[in-house]
């Protein structure tokens, strides 16, 4: 599974260039998008996670659209929720998703088709524009309380529906992070949506591969389609040589029933090191992460302050074949400091029926030493590609392992 999602090796020295930053997107095939900045935007996160520093604007690229450039292999849409997808993706999610809250069904029908003509005219005229640009343009129409409460005007409410439903497309994102749109034929000319069958198989496929061997439940979060369409493909694919039935650990001593896609190998040895960010999609789906690494992980963002065990935005950390720790981490920018709010070992040999329980330090667990000091390296790593010049482990940080963080980086060789 590492090796599916290309996380199962020590990153190379030195920035990567632009085809590997390509190679690596297709074998992902989605990067989630969150407007979270606490650390860096969420799409970014992953491919430091697997190619170390990188350059961001090597991605924006990949995604981005203006009128004096060509069409980006790269576009936004509802996936694993917002994402970047590739475009040949983008016709089979539209098949297949139903993200009925943004829709405008209920609004009146002849203000909803003469905005829609109106929104499409102005688009085909013009270069890509935000939300904020067609209201300017065209009138804000009257404002009406939206989904979470958000107060979206009625032209919001029509551009988000005309956007769900694939008649225009994102040409990236400004740096406010507004969307901006333009046109779906100016991302993908051809633009054919599938039947929903056909969609599902392109997606169970996509995502297969990336995942390696995966629950038909992972399968179908990958990319948020029902899990009865996922198995529906699963089997078509198994029939087509694509994907074989095989058995995966499961909690407490149980197996799971599981697809191995035909691609799939198995390295002799995981010798990784990484953070992996919650918008991971090595961690998209909380349960297999748990069953796989023995290791219960939750994003405290949406969660209320007392009930946060792991912090506000914690990373897992990737060791070898474990997942070994979580931290809690803040970019303080006006500081150039990366702050360590929390820190906490992950010992999956001691979760009782985990994945890890029979091995323990025989299977490969690093012990909490190793752990801090690969650690403290990883995050010296990240503060150096954020543009930050320190990592500061504050005094009142979470958990078992700040003291010895703080050690571990003071005795770290300059970087």
């Amino acid at each position: 599974m590492l090796a599916a999602q290309l996380i199962h090796r020590r990153r190379r020295p030195g920035p990567p260039g632009a085809r590997k930053v390509r190679s690596t997107l297709d074998r992902l095939g989605v990067l989630q998008v969150d407007s979270v900045s606490i650390l860096a935007r969420a799409h970014y996160v992953p491919l430091f996670s697997r190619l170390g520093p990188y350059d961001p604007a090597l991605l924006d690229r990949l995604s981005h659209r203006s009128s004096h450039q060509g069409r980006p292999p790269w576009t936004e849409y509802w996936a694993h929720e917002a994402s970047l997808v590739p475009v040949r993706l983008r016709p089979a999610l539209v098949a297949v998703q139903r993200r009925t809250w943004m829709t405008a069904t209920d609004l009146d029908a002849q203000i909803k088709n003469e905005l829609s003509h109106q929104i499409l005219a102005l688009l085909s005229a013009s270069r890509p524009l935000t939300a904020r640009q067609v209201e300017d343009r065209l009138g804000h129409h009257g404002g009406h309380q939206g989904h979470w409460g958000w107060n979206w005007s009625v032209v919001k409410r029509v551009l988000e529906d005309l956007f769900a439903s694939g008649q225009i497309a994102s040409a990236g994102r400004n740096p406010h992070f507004e969307r901006r749109f333009v046109p779906a034929s100016a991302i993908d000319p051809a633009d054919e949506v599938p039947d929903r069958d056909a969609a599902a198989l392109e997606l169970v496929d996509t995502a297969a591969r990336a995942l390696g061997v995966a629950t038909e439940a992972s399968l179908a979060d990958y990319y948020r389609i029902t899990v009865m369409a996922a198995r529906a493909a699963a089997v078509q694919l198994h029939h087509a040589g694509v994907l074989e039935p095989v058995r995966l650990p499961g909690l407490r001593g149980t197996t799971m029933a599981a697809w191995r896609h035909a691609e799939a190998v198995t390295p002799r040895t995981a010798t990784g090191r990484a953070l992996v960010s919650p918008f991971d999609p090595l961690v998209f789906h909380r349960p297999r992460v748990e069953a796989l690494f023995g290791v219960r992980y939750r994003l405290g963002i949406y969660t209320p302050a007392p009930k946060r065990t792991r912090g506000y935005y914690s990373l897992l950390f990737l060791l070898g074949e474990r997942l070994v720790a979580q931290v809690d981490l803040k970019a303080e920018r006006a500081g150039k400091v990366l702050l360590v709010r929390g820190a906490w070992s992950e010992d999956p040999a001691a979760v009782p029926g985990g994945p890890g329980n029979a091995g323990g330090a025989e299977s490969g667990a690093a012990g909490v030493g190793q752990v801090v000091v690969e650690l403290a390296a990883e995050l010296g790593e990240l503060a150096d590609w954020l543009g930050l010049e320190d990592v500061a482990v504050e005094w009142n940080a979470d958990g078992d392992l700040p003291a010895e963080l703080r050690r571990a980086w003071r005795k770290l060789p300059e970087i």
